[in-house]
């Protein structure tokens, strides 16, 4: 869970802008607060070609001058269920920055483990991702990417391709 973020869990901000996983609204505190949370993603394929999420751990966000801020998913486990029942769990204690550039730009910068959706943008279908390490991504004002989906050193885990193939 845009992760954090987004990509992968995220507040209403991120979600909105698509590319971290939604978290329910929680009101934005530097303690992280108790969630569960379900909700659903798309994969390429089908409108039927769906993962389905449970999210259970803590979700905090901590706003630091200039205008950043860094969400936390302490002790957070996602389960991802594929439409075949097949589910994997993933630690998502990551942590996810965000940090305003130049014309309205957002640089996100995940780090650790992390659930990420991605939506369907710039000629790339939607997606879901198992991130770990450091993965960076911008978008611009209105919530699209700007360059390339993910950058940076970090391992990057299709969880479309393995929890709902296209055949």
């Amino acid at each position: 869970m845009k992760t954090t973020i987004a990509r992968t869990l995220a507040p209403a901000a991120l979600a909105a802008a698509a590319l971290i996983a939604p978290v329910p609204a929680v009101a934005a505190t530097p303690v992280p607060q108790p969630i569960v949370y379900e909700y659903t993603a798309p994969c390429p394929g089908s409108e039927d070609n769906i993962l389905a999420f449970t999210a259970v751990g803590k979700f905090g966000e901590i706003a630091l001058p200039g205008g950043r801020k860094i969400y936390t998913a302490p002790g957070l486990r996602v389960t991802v269920t594929g439409p075949t029942g097949e589910s994997r769990t993933y630690i998502a204690t990551g942590a996810v920055a965000t940090q305003n550039l130049e014309g309205g730009n957002v640089l996100f910068t995940a780090t650790g483990p992390n659930v990420i959706t991605v939506p369907e943008a710039n000629g790339h279908p939607a997606g879901v991702f198992y991130t770990a390490g450091t993965v960076n991504w911008v978008l611009d004002a209105d919530g699209n990417e700007v360059g390339d989906m993910f950058t940076g050193k970090g391992k990057v885990t299709d969880l479309c391709m393995l929890l709902a193939p296209v055949s």
